[in-house]
């Protein structure tokens, strides 16, 4: 089995709740927020017909109707046929100064929760070393 090497400049983080619209001049289409870094993001379950390369689109995340909204300029890097639809990867053209707070406060949060987390397993598991 070969192994796939990575190649993003930035970590992905995992980002539950998310969706977007994503709009290419003519038409509106909805996906499902995967994964963020401050330089891109994945969108899941687009259409099939969706993401023609070298074209920029404008996308608003949302998180609810408490969270804050999120308007991006992106390119899509690469596609991947997911049964009818696609995920699909982009690269950030333009984001405003409040994603990239969200992403470092996001970054910082997750980190947070990953060492917390570890350090509760490593005591239960009797690895914990102080």
């Amino acid at each position: 089995m070969e192994e796939t090497i990575e190649k993003r400049r930035q970590t992905r983080m995992k980002l539950k709740g998310y969706i977007a619209d994503i709009a290419d001049g003519h038409f509106i289409y909805g996906g499902i927020v995967e994964d963020i870094s401050l330089g891109g993001l994945r969108l899941n379950d687009l259409p099939d017909k969706f993401a023609i390369e070298g074209k920029k689109y404008s996308v608003i995340l949302s998180g609810g109707p408490d969270a804050p909204c999120y308007k991006l300029k992106v390119s899509p890097r690469w596609r991947k046929k997911n049964g009818f639809l696609l995920d699909v990867g982009f690269s950030i053209v333009e984001a405003p100064e409040n994603w990239k707070s969200f992403v470092q406060q996001f970054k910082s949060h997750a980190t947070k929760a990953y060492i917390t987390h570890r350090c509760v397993w490593d005591q239960f598991s009797g690895s914990y070393i102080s």
